[in-house]
């Protein structure tokens, strides 16, 4: 009997490739640890493409990545509110740390040594707690607010604290007077004050 070498070889080359292709797929189909090399593409807009190109043949992948925007800190010099009205129509939460610097604003009514408010009427109306060194030593006699008269005042709007806090902190304020404060959310912390002559 004689055998076709020829055949042989063929078959034996056959089934190698066979096996090679059978453990190519299997290793294909595995999970791979290894991460495929990525190239980014940047653009001017905010949708990167990124493809992934494997090293062993398999289909490319493509997938698109959506820039996240970078949270730059820059500080803004913010120009001062001049009138009063700007904060008792405001979004008063907005307002909170805005400079203030008023011209020719009127003393509504005095509440404590401190304390009084300052605008047009009852209902457009801004609280005012002088600055602790408006208070102290020698000034403390020359800054007497009285209801009637006519200030320039400069400072920062600041978060009203809570009923206990603004009764122990300003002196004369009444339970009912610091429960209405409540309601006003910011009060101006004046650290500039000056008297017009009537």
């Amino acid at each position: 009997m004689q055998i076709n070498t020829n055949f042989l070889t063929k078959s034996w080359l056959s089934k190698a490739v066979f096996l090679t292709l059978l453990a190519s797929g299997f290793s294909a189909c595995s999970p791979r640890t290894e991460q495929p090399d990525l190239v980014a593409v940047p653009t001017s807009q905010a949708t990167v493409t990124v493809t992934a190109t494997p090293a062993a043949p398999q289909p490319t992948t493509t997938v698109v990545v959506t820039a996240t925007p970078q949270v730059v800190t820059t500080v803004v010099p913010t120009e001062p509110i001049t009138d009063v009205l700007v904060i008792t129509n405001a979004n008063k939460q907005t307002l909170v740390n805005r400079p203030v610097r008023f011209s020719n604003v009127n003393v509504q009514s005095v509440v404590g040594d401190r304390t009084f408010w300052v605008g047009s009427s009852t209902t457009q109306r801004v609280f005012v707690v002088l600055a602790p060194n408006l208070d102290a030593g020698s000034i403390e006699n020359k800054v007497v607010v009285k209801p009637g008269q006519t200030l320039d005042l400069a400072g920062v709007l600041k978060p009203v604290p809570s009923v206990q806090q603004a009764q122990k902190q300003w002196k004369g304020l009444t339970a009912a007077e610091a429960q209405g404060l409540k309601n006003q959310i910011i009060y101006l912390e004046a650290n500039q004050i000056s008297f017009k002559q009537s």
